[in-house]
């Protein structure tokens, strides 16, 4: 049996050099005709083959070098262009990100990663424009971890703050070109300018320095019912000490009550240093939810997130979306619409202060990692002017 079994996956194997008019299906058609192999065989054997043309296409699609398990090095580069309708705004083309992913493993329970940008991202106290410091290239991630099993994993460097969905997905793998606007303004990331509360975590990419641990908890045949997510950081952003004798806490739930629906929780406390007030410690507190399906070609997934800043009188923002996408041609072509919105301060009117995005994108992909992103974003913020864009940005990986 297993010699017949090999016979026939040699014969597939070659019957690729031989006529094109003689596929894989006819010559499975033809073993079974002559009585060879059952219909069963021909239907199972037929599966196989077509797994295996899929992982190759796969791995064609994406090539990482790699030396053993010690070394993965993977990298991308995007190149955008955006065009304001408002014309005080500046138009142009741009490098957004160029980084170099170095990851590995010493064991199997020891692993490593450090991911860099060659286009750089600003350093302490706030972004370039409002005081902090160019840095390029700039150290993203650079963490150890130690997987002692599948519950508990511990992971201490500078590493992504395990707070939102959207900010923990790496930026060559968004379906839109930019983030949320939330997202942007309340996780790590551009801060809240509307509010000048462009704090020492402001642009900071999402990560910082700490310590975590997580894990999956309940196992039921090959899935597991819940992730968590618990850190201790250092509360002032990347490549740099605490700015104060505090610690932040950072905490994740995630639930897959089913393969296709994933359904979560974050929180989010700590002290940081403002600008408009750099002698003293604010709190800063974030409390967020999410949920996201996945099935076949359509994806749909949302955050509601809000945020308080200050000791007495803090200021409150807050602010969701909601976002769907569809393949109209399976791993090429993709639609996204994704509606915005965000209230940098829910004490002040808010016809006035809430700003709303409606992002219409298309999406074709070459392979894995190389793509094409074209979107036109209707905005209504500033009543005075006209802040719609159009953006289009072009994604090479390896």
């Amino acid at each position: 049996m297993r010699f017949k079994y090999l016979a026939i996956f040699l014969i597939l194997f070659f019957s690729t050099q031989l006529s094109e008019a003689q596929t894989t299906g006819e010559l499975l058609n033809l073993l079974t005709q002559k009585g060879t192999i059952t219909q069963k065989e021909a239907d199972s054997i037929r599966l196989e083959y077509s797994k295996k043309q899929q992982a190759i296409e796969s791995k064609s699609d994406s090539f990482p070098l790699s030396i053993g398990r010690l070394l993965r090095l993977s990298g991308y580069t995007q190149v955008g262009y955006q065009n304001f309708q408002e014309p005080t705004n500046t138009n142009g083309f741009a490098i957004r990100r160029a980084r170099l992913d170095f990851q590995g493993d010493f064991s199997t329970k020891w692993g490593y990663r450090v991911l860099i940008d060659f286009v750089g991202a600003s350093g302490t106290k706030g972004s370039a424009q409002t005081g902090g410091t160019l840095l390029s290239p700039t150290l993203l991630d650079a963490y150890i971890s130690f997987k002692a099993f599948d519950f508990l994993k511990i992971t201490a460097g500078q590493f992504l703050v395990s707070f939102s969905q959207e900010s923990l997905t790496p930026d060559r793998g968004l379906e839109t070109i930019d983030r949320s606007q939330v997202v942007s303004a309340l996780v790590a990331r551009k801060g809240d300018i509307s509010n000048g509360l462009i704090d020492s975590i402001g642009n900071q990419t999402g990560r910082d320095i700490g310590i975590m641990v997580n894990g999956s908890l309940i196992k039921i045949q090959n899935h597991y019912l819940m992730d968590y997510y618990l850190a201790l950081l250092n509360g002032a952003g990347i490549n740099t000490l605490d700015n104060n004798q505090y610690k932040d806490i950072d905490a994740r739930l995630v639930f897959h009550p089913l393969p296709i629906f994933d359904f979560g929780f974050s929180y989010y406390n700590g002290f940081d240093v403002f600008i408009s007030s750099p002698n003293i410690n604010q709190e800063r507190v974030r409390l967020g939810t999410e949920f996201a399906l996945n099935y076949n070609l359509l994806s749909v997934k949302g955050e509601w997130i809000e945020g308080k800043e200050g000791n007495s009188n803090p200021i409150v923002h807050h602010g969701w979306y909601l976002q769907g996408s569809y393949f109209l041609w399976p791993k090429h072509f993709q639609g996204v619409f994704r509606y915005d919105t965000y209230d940098p301060n829910v004490a002040k009117s808010k016809d006035l202060e809430t700003s709303t995005y409606y992002v219409f994108g298309l999406n074709y992909f070459f392979n894995v990692w190389t793509k094409i992103q074209m979107e036109y974003s209707l905005r209504t913020e500033d009543p005075s002017k006209k802040n719609n864009a159009y953006s289009i940005q072009l994604q090479l990986g390896f």
